[in-house]
């Protein structure tokens, strides 16, 4: 290790002993009751993670809004209006509206007075999307995701690693889901891994199946249809692995920084890139919703994914839609 690096390191580190202590200082005050989160007129159950990056909780928070809908339930998504485009709007945001209804999403910057608001029109059950560390509002359930994929058994804080929260701060948890699962894997050495953490929690395993590669034009891309990765979301090799799984022939990927809102010369740039490949530019759902269209769709498809439970759903379900206790 060269001279730079190793002040890099120990600059990183000092950054995380600070940040730890940030995040005690902030769990004590809670715990002593000289900070109180909001207690708002409703179900509230945040999903999140506890490490930065992409594990999916979009895909779960729109399948847990579909399953509250089948019980008959008009559930409200919260969301942060994070890197807004344009108009406005977060691309996360956009695509809970364009699944939900735009009277199901309440997007901007206080998730507290948001939920609030979700309570005050009616809504029931509000699911928090990305809310695990927003400490300010008072949740049923929270539900927290580990992907399979990433070393989130590390131990070390950012900057120094990817942890959010120390582990033990899954102890908060009342239901764990490990995502990204390869087709096949058994899910039982995960849940165990996550179980020596959350002892006291529900645990699940689900992942991310492809379902279906559609042209933004209208019509399905054939299976073994070449293609190139367009992707703009906090896991770029996750989405290259579920487009071969939906049986594209991967040639090649182009990544940005997570949600960023493509330029009309990024598009095109990106779509004769993938036409001198002979190859289809493939995108994913949340990146269809930032893509410009100045920049035309001919050649561009959209991956779509369903989320699957593995292992413990149904279990998770009853534990958000607080069924147990009935």
């Amino acid at each position: 290790m060269g001279p730079v690096a190793a002040v890099t390191d120990l600059l990183r580190a000092a950054g995380a002993a600070l940040y730890g202590a940030a995040w005690e200082a902030r769990r004590r005050a809670y715990a002593a009751g000289l900070r109180t989160p909001r207690r708002v007129a409703a179900r509230v159950v945040s999903v999140g993670n506890l490490t930065v990056g992409g594990t999916g909780k979009t895909t779960l928070v729109l399948h847990l809004a579909a399953a509250a809908r089948a019980r008959g339930l008009e559930p409200a998504v919260v969301c942060r209006r994070y890197r807004p485009g344009p108009a406005g709007e977060g691309d996360e945001e956009r695509m809970f509206r364009a699944a939900l209804g735009a009277g199901a999403v309440y997007a901007g910057a206080s998730k507290r007075d948001l939920a609030a608001a979700a309570a005050r029109a009616g809504r029931r059950l509000v699911l928090v999307d990305d809310g695990f560390s927003h400490w300010g509002l008072e949740r049923d359930l929270d539900v927290v995701l580990l992907d399979a994929r990433d070393p989130w058994e590390e131990g070390r804080l950012l900057p120094a690693g990817r942890l959010r929260e120390p582990l033990r701060a899954l102890q908060r948890a009342g239901v764990v889901v490990v995502t990204r699962l390869a087709p096949g894997e058994d899910a039982a050495p995960w849940l165990a891994r996550a179980g020596r953490h959350a002892p006291a929690a529900r645990l699940a395993a689900g992942r991310h199946a492809p379902d279906g590669v559609r042209w933004l034009a209208g019509g399905e891309v054939p299976a073994g249809a070449r293609a190139w990765v367009l992707t703009a979301t906090g896991n770029p090799a996750a989405v290259e692995a579920t487009a071969r799984e939906a049986g594209l022939a991967v040639v090649g990927r182009s990544t940005f920084r997570d949600h960023h809102w493509f330029s009309a010369g990024e598009a095109r740039a990106a779509r004769a890139r993938a036409a001198r490949a002979g190859a289809a530019l493939v995108v994913t759902a949340k990146d269809a919703v930032r893509w410009p269209a100045a920049a035309g769709v001919e050649g561009v498809a959209v991956l779509a994914v369903r989320w699957a439970w593995v292992a413990g759903g149904e279990a998770a379900e009853r534990a958000v839609f607080g069924e147990e206790a009935r």
